[in-house]
């Protein structure tokens, strides 16, 4: 399979995320995945006291709406991070959208101490079948989470797709957690975060023998790609594998 990892600067605007995200689908092929970092449709500003309350609920769905027809007209594959109202409540999603079948979406359940200031926890870990392919997904400091990575590993899960936004100097030591939790599982691991200043940890493409594949600039908004062969992640993390 082809992978597009989309690292982009994160605004505060929808309408300049959402015409950043079109201008990367343009792009993708058919039969190809694109993936984008945490909240990249609606922005990602929880130290803001209003940043939920300034969000229009319905112009995130109405932009969900419209990349999920441009994904179907592109016969691709996207995975993207949002704020993303339901039930009365806000939640940091990721959605997953296919060129054919409904709209999909994780909701984050460990949340930070800012997270919780604005949006409720998911309530369980899914597994993804997109394209014929088990996907997890985990959202920015689930990374720290080991016990979430292996119930996915465990229920056949060959990727997981982590959504970041950390951009603070002191997140660059992640780089080493996004390589072992690779490793550790062997499985493909692709994590993508926001391109704003003050980034040091970039976005990553690691196969599970814990070796980079991608490997983004620091602050730099770019789409890096390669082919993967997910048949090749053993059933049982046990087993041998050759990368």
């Amino acid at each position: 399979m082809k992978i597009h990892i989309a690292q982009l600067v994160v605004e505060t605007e929808l309408s300049v995320n959402f015409a950043k995200i079109k201008r990367v689908l343009a792009g993708v092929q058919s039969g190809e995945w694109v993936v984008f970092p945490e909240a990249s449709l609606s922005g990602y500003f929880p130290d803001a006291p209003n940043y939920t309350s300034r969000l229009n609920a319905a112009e995130i769905e109405q932009a969900i709406v419209e990349i999920h027809d441009f994904v179907r007209a592109r016969g691709c594959f996207c995975v993207l991070g949002t704020a993303r109202h339901s039930k009365g409540k806000w939640e940091n999603a990721a959605v997953v959208l296919s060129p054919t079948g409904p709209a999909e979406t994780y909701a984050k359940i460990q949340l930070s101490a800012l997270d919780a200031r604005h949006f409720r926890p998911g309530p369980f870990v899914p597994v993804f079948h997109i394209d014929g392919v088990r996907v997890g997904i985990q959202l920015c400091r689930e990374l720290l989470f080991p016990n979430q990575w292996a119930q996915l590993r465990q229920a056949g899960v060959k990727m997981v797709i982590h959504l970041n936004n950390a951009i603070k100097p002191h997140d660059a030591i992640w780089e080493h957690v996004v390589i072992t939790r690779a490793l550790e599982h062997a499985m493909y691991v692709c994590s993508i975060n926001n391109a704003a200043p003050p980034q040091e940890l970039t976005s990553y493409l690691v196969a599970p023998n814990g070796k980079l594949l991608l490997k983004a600039a620091r602050q730099t908004e770019e789409v890096l790609t390669t082919n993967i062969d997910l048949t090749a992640v053993v059933q049982n993390v046990g087993e041998r594998s050759d990368f």
